[in-house]
């Protein structure tokens, strides 16, 4: 008995090592410049994963390089060079690692922590540096004169306040986070981008949700959906019909 124990132990830290390396190898392929050799694949693979790559991601917002998107093909995102006059739009400005992270932390956990917007918006920034005024005061970065700092130095500022934002979201919420939790939250929340992001999962289900089945979708999923053919956004109720196979 004790020997098939020690067994199984070996067998789940073995897996537990494979997969970490497995991430940790991901990770590199998403920070790099590629957009479709390395960026994408990596995303979706990452999203797999689920609650486990959310640290790594956190921590990955904090990063405030700036890496230009290759090999972009008729991709159309906030940095683009080129604009092809169609293709696959993103709007996440991903040449920042910070807003890559913050890209696919957002398609991830259906929250909106602000990444999709594409210019400095100052209003949004100062709200941020409100609710972190007392450690701005400690540290003396608290600039009264914003107005003179670069573009670049802003969106720096606004990597960091959002990845603020993101840890202090994620330590309230990891005990008890889960994708099929976050679905559920997400379609309550009454905001335009969330309910777009989860709308457009539960439609195309390209990533795994733990626990997630018919059974779940019918008794737990549909009924939110359904509350939402009330809604005021006319983007979201055309998914809600598409979701529920009545459009006309």
């Amino acid at each position: 008995m004790k020997k098939t124990i020690v067994l199984i132990i070996l067998l789940i830290c073995s897996i537990c090592s494979s997969q970490n390396k497995t991430i940790d190898s991901l990770f590199i392929e998403f920070k790099k410049s590629s957009f479709y050799g390395s960026i994408y694949p990596a995303k979706m693979k990452l999203e797999n994963f689920q609650k486990k790559i959310i640290p790594k991601l956190i921590k990955l917002t904090q990063d405030t390089s700036f890496v230009k998107l290759t090999e972009t093909a008729d991709l159309i995102y906030p940095g683009a060079d080129k604009y092809y006059g169609h293709g696959y739009y993103i709007p996440y400005d991903m040449d920042w690692i910070s807003v890559r992270a913050g890209w696919l932390l957002e398609d991830l956990t259906f929250q909106n922590f602000g990444y999709k917007t594409t210019g400095i918006d100052n209003e949004y920034l100062f709200s941020l540096m409100k609710e972190n005024y007392n450690e701005y005061l400690k540290k003396g970065t608290y600039d009264l004169e914003w107005k003179n700092k670069t573009e670049k130095e802003k969106k720096k500022e606004l990597r960091k306040l959002q990845a603020k934002k993101v840890e202090k979201w994620w330590k309230k919420n990891k005990k008890e986070w889960t994708r099929l939790s976050a679905i559920k939250e997400a379609l309550k929340s009454n905001d335009e981008i969330r309910l777009s992001e989860v709308l457009q999962y539960l439609r195309f289900r390209e990533t795994k949700c733990d626990n997630y089945d018919q059974e779940i979708y019918v008794n737990e999923i549909k009924p939110l959906v359904e509350e939402l053919k009330t809604t005021q956004y006319p983007e979201i109720l055309t998914q809600v019909k598409l979701l529920l196979g009545i459009y006309q």
